[in-house]
C-alpha cells in the first residue's frame, strides 16, 4: 500500500524536526513498512562559509536521504532537496557551496542528528555486536562499525585535576600483581592507573597534578606516605567501604576467637578464681557440612596429595593458578576442618587468657 497526501507544513515540522523553522514539508509518502517525508530548505539563500557573502543564486539542485527515528514501528527516511548557491566572491576558490541544514543533520551524514545520538548512547552502552541486535529490534537498522563509529565520534573528554582524588589498589593477578587506580570521587570517573601501589608513582603523579584538596584512600602504609610528600596540604580521609570492611573483619575475627564463649556461656558473676582455662573447656567439634565444607575438603586434599609428591608450595600454586597464600592456608593445616574460620586451632593460652572473660 503506497500513501502520499499533501501536508500542513507547521504540524509535520513540529513532529520531524522539532524547534526548526528553515524546512519546509511538502508531502508525505508511507510505502511498504517505511514512511518517507519529502522536504526542502525554505531559506531565500545562505551565506558562503569561507567568505560569509549572503548569494540567492542556485547552481542545482541535488538529494539527501536520511535516515531517522522509527516512526509508529515503521522506518522513517526523509529526502531533502539541497540547494547549491554561486558565491558572488570573483576570488572564492569553492565558487559554489551547498545549501547548510545543520540541525537535522550534519555535512556527508545519511543519518539525522537525533538519530545519530541514539545510536552513540546504544554504542556506548552495548558495544558492537549487543547494541547492533538492540538497534535492529529498535527498528534503528545500524551494524556493528557504525555503532563503533558513533562511540568514536565525539572527542576525549578534557582532563581537570579533581578536587577529591579516590586511591585504592585492584588486583591485576590477585596475590602476584597489583596496581594503583586513581578516581575523581565526585564525578565518579576513572582519572589514571598507576603501575604499583607503592609510594613512589603516587608522589610524582601529585607532583604533576597539583591542586587536589582532600585524598581518600584505604588504610596501605604506602598510600598514606606517597599522600602525605605528594600533597602535604591535601586533607586524608578514608571511605565507607573500607570502613565498613576493617569493621566487618575486625568482628569477624573477633567473633571466631570467642567461639567457645558464645557456644558455652558462663554464668553471670563468676569471679576470675572460678574459670577455668581453654583448655579445659569443650571444644565444639561438630562435622562442618554443606557445599563450601565439601569444596574445602576436596582443595584440602589436592594441595597435601601434591606436597606428598613433593611438590613445593610455590610449584603448587603456579599450577593451579592460586594465590600462594591460599595454598599455604591449606597447606599448613592437617585437618580440612581447620580452613573454616570457626574451625581453627585457638591461640595458645597466656597468663591473661583464664582472665579474659572477667576482663
Amino acid at each position: 500500500m503506497v500513501l502520499v497526501m499533501q501536508t500542513d507544513a507547521p504540524f509535520w515540522r513540529s513532529l520531524v524536526f522539532e524547534g526548526i523553522d528553515g524546512v519546509e514539508v511538502e508531502a508525505v509518502a508511507a510505502s511498504f513498512g517505511t514512511v518517507e517525508v519529502v522536504a526542502r530548505g525554505r531559506a531565500a539563500g545562505a551565506a558562503c562559509p569561507d567568505y560569509g557573502r549572503f548569494s540567492s543564486r542556485v547552481h542545482d539542485r541535488h538529494q539527501r536521504r536520511l535516515r531517522d527515528l522509527p516512526l509508529a514501528e515503521q522506518g522513517f527516511a526523509i529526502r531533502l532537496t539541497v540547494r547549491r548557491f554561486i558565491c558572488g566572491s570573483a576570488d572564492c576558490p569553492r565558487r559554489t557551496f551547498a545549501e547548510p541544514f545543520s540541525r537535522p543533520a550534519v555535512s556527508h551524514s545519511r543519518f539525522t542528528t537525533r538519530l545519530n545520538h541514539a545510536l552513540e548512547r546504544v554504542g556506548i552502552a552495548l558495544a558492537e555486536r549487543a547494541g547492533a541486535r538492540l538497534a535492529a529490534r529498535l527498528g534503528f537498522g545500524a551494524g556493528r562499525m557504525t555503532l563503533l563509529r558513533r562511540v568514536m565520534a565525539p572527542p576525549d573528554p578534557q582532563f581537570t585535576t579533581p578536587r577529591v582524588l579516590g586511591v585504592d589498589d585492584f588486583a591485576i593477578r590477585r596475590g602476584q600483581t597489583y596496581s594503583t587506580v586513581l578516581t575523581s570521587v565526585e564525578d565518579h570517573r576513572v582519572v589514571d592507573v598507576l603501575p604499583t601501589r607503592e609510594a613512589g608513582p603516587l608522589v610524582a603523579w601529585l607532583i604533576r597534578h597539583p591542586g587536589v584538596e582532600i585524598i581518600c584512600r584505604d588504610r596501605a602504609g604506602a598510600y598514606a606516605e606517597g599522600a602525605r610528600r605528594g600533597a602535604p596540604d591535601a586533607l586524608q580521609v578514608v571511605d565507607r567501604f573500607h570502613l565498613w570492611q576493617d569493621l566487618g573483619r575486625a568482628v569477624e575475627t573477633c567473633v571466631a576467637a570467642h567461639r567457645d564463649c558464645l557456644s558455652n556461656p558462663m554464668p553471670s558473676g563468676m569471679l576470675p578464681q572460678d574459670t577455668q582455662p581453654a583448655s579445659d573447656q569443650p571444644r565444639n567439634d561438630a562435622e562442618p557440612v554443606g557445599r563450601r565444607a565439601e569444596r574445602k575438603k576436596a582443595v584440602h586434599a589436592l594441595v597435601h596429595e601434591l606436597l606428598a609428591q613433593g611438590h613445593s608450595r610455590r610449584a603448587i600454586a603456579r599450577h593451579l593458578g592460586w594465590g600462594l597464600n591460599t595454598v599455604l592456608r591449606y597447606a599448613n593445616t592437617a585437618r580440612w576442618q581447620d580452613t573454616i574460620q570457626g574451625n581453627r586451632p585457638r591461640p595458645r593460652p597466656n597468663r591473661l587468657y583464664p582472665y579474659k572473660p572477667y576482663l
